[in-house]
């Protein structure tokens, strides 16, 4: 087992949470029953870590952060107080010279994302001066890396789109002596992008001198930067199906497979509550599967059911309506990637094509997925735009 340091500054004002009401220091926000700090230290092996903290003395003073989290973490962290605005995370990094040792690889990991798949930083090859966990995307807010055929980096660059693999703040030096090296040089030669030195385009220094770089993309990613990535994250990605009752509904065509999905819920124990049709008698489903997606956007359910003939007069009313992702399944695989890639809450099911043993494979499924996030969350963002 290598020994690291790990370096996470958390020193940032998080000035779109303040401007939502929020009070707190980001790291110190709640997630349901833990702080976001909590989450991000999850999200990473930090076993035999040198852990240093970088942190506001305003949060110091005010909120006791320095305690808090050597009351989590431990009493050997160290804590780098920041009292003054930096020119950028590079030069807050820089602060945390004296508590780096020279000799162990530094990660520096900027914790406001969430990895479901813990990140084990032994799994970095020793061969490597560099190294940066990226996810696919194409939006000008992030920093990017290009490849070679070898997929070795040739070049970083920060909010310019050079390729589709985005950094997602874990950054990785072969040693502590080489990021000061670096940092310092860089900071020297007054390397900025839009006024700060920014730490990927650093990379492009050791790829100047021959320093081998590299990336591995993450899967079932989240990021918690903005508020609406943090609700969002709470609302829709925390979420279980089957911890809340699922809301059904139907139409006439529907009606025995919403009769028959009732007792698969309970074979499968899991609540639900019927939002009717209750009798097999010709009707339009409009009022039914207006009342589900009233209980899920109320929060009394989390997940909807919507049975018709086909399946697609449902999930065309379902996408009409306000806090619904809605998908036609028919089997276990678009079940499945239904949740894991478009973050459905809605499942909308043709009684003529789904069979007892489908529906039976399909709430299981769903019991154990969840919501990939990543590339997808970048992708859904263009498709739902202000609709959650």
């Amino acid at each position: 087992m290598k020994k690291y340091n790990l370096l996470l500054p958390i020193a940032g004002r998080a000035q779109r949470f303040l401007d939502e009401g929020y009070t707190m220091p980001k790291p110190l926000i709640m997630v349901k029953d833990k702080h976001i700090i909590d989450l991000a230290m999850e999200s990473i092996n930090t076993e035999d870590c040198n852990i240093i903290f970088a942190v506001r003395l305003e949060h110091i003073n005010n909120f006791s952060i320095d305690d808090i989290l050597k009351e989590k973490f431990g009493n050997d962290i160290k804590i780098v107080v920041i009292d003054r605005v930096t020119d950028g995370s590079v030069s807050t990094c820089l602060l945390a010279k004296e508590h780096i040792n020279n000799d162990l690889p530094l990660i520096i990991y900027t914790p406001d994302v969430y990895f479901q798949n813990k990140f084990d930083p032994n799994s970095i090859s020793d061969n490597l001066d560099g190294f940066l966990l990226t996810f696919k995307a194409n939006s000008a807010a992030h920093s990017y890396v290009e490849l070679d055929e070898n997929d070795m980096a040739v070049r970083t660059a920060e909010k310019e789109v050079i390729s589709q693999n985005a950094a997602v703040g874990v950054y990785y030096y072969k040693t502590g002596k080489m990021f000061v090296q670096y940092a310092e040089e860089m900071i020297n030669k007054n390397i900025r992008t839009k006024n700060e030195f920014y730490i990927c385009p650093m990379y492009n220094l050791i790829i100047r001198d021959g320093g081998k770089v590299s990336i591995s993309q993450v899967e079932k990613m989240h990021v918690l930067g903005t508020p609406a990535e943090l609700e969002f994250f709470v609302d829709h990605v925390m979420v279980k199906f089957g911890q809340k009752p699922v809301a059904l509904c139907c139409d006439h065509s529907g009606f025995n497979m919403k009769e028959l999905a009732k007792k698969l819920l309970e074979k499968n124990e899991v609540p639900y509550i019927d939002f009717g049709t209750y009798v097999k008698k010709d009707c339009d489903y409009n009022e039914y599967v207006k009342a589900a997606v009233d209980a899920i956007n109320n929060k009394d359910c989390d997940f909807g059911l919507g049975f018709c003939r086909t399946g697609q007069g449902v999930n065309i009313l379902a996408n009409h309506l306000e806090g619904i992702r809605s998908a036609l399944v028919i089997d276990q695989y678009t079940a499945e990637y239904a949740i894991r890639h478009n973050c459905t809450n809605f499942f909308a099911i043709p009684e003529k094509y789904v069979s007892e043993d489908d529906l039976d494979k399909m709430i299981k499924i769903w019991k154990k997925t969840t919501f990939d996030g990543g590339r997808h969350m970048t992708r859904m963002k263009k498709t739902i735009g202000g609709k959650k």
